[in-house]
């Protein structure tokens, strides 16, 4: 079985996607869509709505992508929001799962219709994105934390105030347009962790543990040497004493490069000459509740000894 060349053309111009009646116009009907899905030629993620199985990727975070643009296929003025678009802008995420794009559309309740989450709004502002039309950024940030948690929230709203995508004062105003939504206290709790000179998912993972126990730490602590010359940067250092934390992400040294390991070698050892404590946290501390924040009370205790 072949498909038709037409049909081709037009999935190739929507990631891969295509619609029932799309198929009809180029002579395709039901029963060849049928075949066509045995044969594995195609994919069908919802009714109406079909993908051509070598032009699509279903990576997690990439078929995402394409399910989204068959929601703009087959629900006239949708627009795409929470998760779906912070990653139609290319910012990261972190925890939340990836099996339905969230979409805002007219309807009279919030439904879960394989393999979309739909939210209901009323016709309002939206921007372009290359995945289509989401609301507008801070919203869909908001409504991210609303669906996902807090810590989520954190990681891809500093992303987007990094990038000055977004403002806080933006996010303020997102946050209070719900405030009387289940689950409101999410994005409320968000904002008082964000931080815009985070500079990765692990520093703002990080930040937020360390804040949630307690231990208060300014971001990218620009550290001297005593004639004032620049010796780096650390990721955090703990208010009021000399301990600095440094996050390892997962891809940080991932490449192994000796002159790069070299030269963060160098730099810490020429912070430590003055007198500074250095605390290493891993991706793998970040998994185990509490455990980066007992690493850097231990070198607190050491201190103060």
């Amino acid at each position: 079985m072949k498909l038709d060349d037409n049909l081709l053309a037009i999935a190739a111009t929507q990631r891969g996607m295509f619609t029932t009646s799309q198929a009809r116009g180029v002579g395709l009907d039901r029963k060849g869509l049928t075949a066509a899905v045995a044969c594995r030629l195609l994919l069908h993620p919802a009714r109406g709505l079909y993908a051509v199985a070598h032009l699509v990727d279903t990576d997690p975070a990439v078929w995402h992508g394409h399910l989204a643009t068959g929601a703009h296929l087959i629900y006239e003025n949708a627009a795409l929001t929470g998760v779906t678009a912070v990653l139609a802008h290319d910012l990261p995420v972190w925890g939340c799962p990836l099996d339905r794009p969230a979409i805002a559309r007219e309807t009279a309740r919030r439904v879960g219709t394989k393999p979309f989450r739909v939210r209901p709004r009323e016709m309002g502002r939206t921007v372009e994105s290359p995945w289509g039309p989401t609301v507008p950024l801070a919203d869909a940030l908001v409504q991210l934390a609303v669906d996902h948690g807090i810590v989520q929230g954190v990681v891809s709203a500093d992303a987007a105030l990094h990038r000055k995508l977004v403002t806080v004062d933006e996010l303020t105003a997102a946050v209070a347009s719900v405030e009387h939504w289940p689950r409101s206290s999410r994005p409320r709790a968000m904002l008082t962790f964000v931080d815009p000179q985070c500079e990765s998912v692990a520093e703002s993972r990080a930040r937020v543990e360390f804040l949630t126990h307690g231990i208060r730490v300014v971001s990218q602590v620009v550290v001297r040497r005593r004639d004032g010359s620049m010796i780096g940067r650390a990721d955090f250092g703990v208010e009021g004493t000399d301990v600095l934390v440094e996050i390892d992400g997962k891809v940080k040294y991932a490449d192994g490069d000796p002159e790069v390991l070299w030269r963060e070698k160098r730099r810490e050892d020429d912070m430590r000459a003055e007198g500074k404590i250095f605390v290493r946290v891993t991706w793998a501390d970040l998994e185990v509740s509490g455990r980066a924040s007992a690493k850097v009370r231990r070198a607190l205790r050491d201190r103060a000894a």
